[in-house]
């Protein structure tokens, strides 16, 4: 059954596949140039002894293959523009993809490579064998013109190289598969372990993770190596039959000859023409690995963004109301089947600090996830402003957003770039988000200041700096909910009191703040408390939460939270 995926791809290849159809049929019938010239100049010039007519059929000669060479650059012009095109239509539901899924593999990186191995393939020209080869039935027919027995040598040696190309993917399907999948999986635990570096190296797990490593890259070797030699076995097969076919129709023509049955002219000719007929499978046979793997990472994208739309335009809406409503809204951890949080219904408006609390795995991250449109609430709705967060395009509610997780992971870009969201913001702007959440002094002291490089690949930087810069990105633009996953767990003392104050002064300005947290300090400040508990939601002012500190029981039944 054709996919929505599938369909879409060859509309938008139509064009392509029409002009590579154009330029193919030129280009594999003007093949024929250089036999029917070896016929003519044996058969008709050498017999005759004309010049004029040597001379003018190489003009014609070369002129056709003039043609040809445009043909043929115009075919694989085509393929890169296709292979361009793909790219431009796939990127974005890739990335479409990537904002949706809730996992946390590396799905992005990985897609993108198979995109990458796609566009390659067209652009490459790795893909003209498999075009080419609908035309073979035309040089076949022309060598049973020439004769039938040359013809039968023709199409017995195409079935013969057409037996190894079948045996070949039969062979080499699932060890190819094994092996991408053996070395994605090796891939995967190598990049999980850069940020890892510095616990490894403390704890001396690094030849422990090497030896895991090596054991996973192990599995992907061998199988790699059983297809690269089943793959060498087979194109050294076909290279071979295709060689001793020549040389049986080269032998037979000339018996052919000597009965009179074929012009001598004809040996050439046929020679010529049966190596343009096995061509094309001779082609795919030796590059029946790069077209697995190439049609392996199709399978892979067709499945990973199946159903996936690229970002649609939105109309942007206004800046919302500062009211957050959550409706028997339960929380769900991607892929678990039950809720880490039970359908609750709360509302709060701007101008608060909620201080979320709970132990360790009760769902406070969790719920900042859920809140902030990243992961799917099990049930129920979240409305901020009226607006449905989960239906709402991400692009247009992120403005109004401000988010710091639990560990912040900068953009590989400048700090400036980071605060102002991969925007064209102004300096000054950036530099006010900054100095609200006190990392202006920090980021001046940095190398190049604003224009420091950070994250995967630039400057390192500590902890508590990154806190503060995606605090900074977090305030800019000033929000109007602001979501933090324990925003002072990595700060001093004094910077711990300057970040409570900037909440304070946001939360003065009317923006909503929800913080998980186990810093006492915070708490006090908080307008109200959300404790999560056993899967449920209880609300109480963060003075009676401190007050009833004693254990869930005392605090009693939330007010104003509705347990559905």
């Amino acid at each position: 059954m054709q996919t929505p995926l599938v369909h879409e791809v060859k509309q938008r290849l139509v064009p392509h596949v029409i002009a590579l159809a154009g330029f193919s049929l030129v280009s594999n019938l003007l093949l024929l140039v250089a036999p029917l010239y070896m016929l003519q100049v044996y058969d008709r010039v050498l017999g005759s002894g004309s010049h004029d007519t040597l001379v003018w059929l190489t003009v014609l000669a070369v002129f056709l293959l003039g043609i040809y060479g445009v043909a043929e650059s115009g075919r694989r012009r085509v393929c890169a523009l296709a292979g361009d095109d793909i790219e431009r239509m796939l990127a974005p539901k890739v990335f479409s993809q990537f904002e949706r899924s809730p996992g946390s593999s590396p799905t992005l990186s990985r897609d993108l490579g198979a995109l990458a191995k796609i566009q390659g393939a067209l652009q490459s020209g790795s893909v003209l064998p498999f075009i080419d080869l609908p035309f073979t039935p035309i040089f076949l027919a022309v060598l049973f013109f020439i004769h039938p027995l040359i013809g039968l040598l023709g199409l017995a040696g195409g079935g013969l190289v057409f037996a190894v190309a079948v045996a070949a993917e039969m062979t080499t399907r699932q060890a190819g598969q094994v092996s991408q999948a053996a070395l994605r999986e090796a891939s995967d635990f190598a990049g999980g372990l850069e940020r890892q570096r510095s616990a490894m190296a403390a704890m001396g797990l690094v030849p422990a993770s090497f030896r895991v490593w090596r054991a996973r890259q192990g599995q992907a070797r061998t199988a790699a190596m059983q297809a690269a030699r089943s793959d060498g076995v087979f194109s050294s097969l076909s290279k071979s039959a295709r060689q001793i076919l020549q040389i049986l129709v080269l032998g037979g023509g000339a018996a052919l000859a000597l009965m009179q049955e074929i012009s001598p002219g004809a040996i050439v000719a046929s020679s010529i023409i049966l190596a343009r007929t096995l061509g094309p499978i001779d082609q795919i046979v030796g590059g029946w690995r790069n077209s697995v793997q190439a049609w392996m990472a199709w399978r892979q994208l067709e499945n990973a963004l199946s159903g996936t739309c690229a970002t649609e335009d939105y109309t942007p809406l206004p800046r919302p109301a500062p009211e957050l409503s959550l409706e028997r809204l339960s929380i769900v951890v991607p892929g678990a089947d039950a809720p880490l949080v039970h359908p609750f219904s709360w509302s709060v408006k701007g101008g608060q600090i909620v201080a979320i609390v709970g132990a360790n795995g009760a769902g406070k991250t969790t719920l900042l996830q859920t809140l902030s449109g990243a992961w799917l609430p099990g049930s129920g709705l979240a409305r901020l402003g009226g607006r449905d967060l989960h239906q709402w395009n991400s692009a247009d509610r992120g403005r109004f957003e401000g988010y710091v997780p639990q560990d912040v992971e900068l953009l590989p870009a400048s700090v400036r770039d980071n605060i102002a969201r991969l925007g064209d913001g102004s300096a000054e702007e950036v530099v006010a988000a900054a100095q609200a959440a006190g990392a202006h002094s920090a980021i001046l002291s940095l190398t190049q200041g604003y224009d420091t490089r950070v994250g995967p690949g630039g400057l390192h930087l500590s902890a508590g700096q990154r806190q503060l810069i995606g605090l900074a990105r977090a305030l800019y633009g000033r929000p109007v909910l602001l979501l933090l996953d324990e925003p002072t767990a990595n700060l001093d003392m004094t910077a711990t009191a300057n970040v409570i104050d900037t909440l304070a002064e946001a939360a003065y300005q009317g923006t909503i703040i929800l913080a998980a947290t186990h810093d006492r300090r915070l708490i006090e400040r908080a307008s109200s408390v959300l404790y999560l508990h056993n899967g449920e939601a209880m609300a109480a002012s963060s003075r009676q939460f401190l007050e009833l500190a004693t254990g869930p029981a005392a605090r009693g039944p939330a007010t104003g939270v509705k347990s559905a």
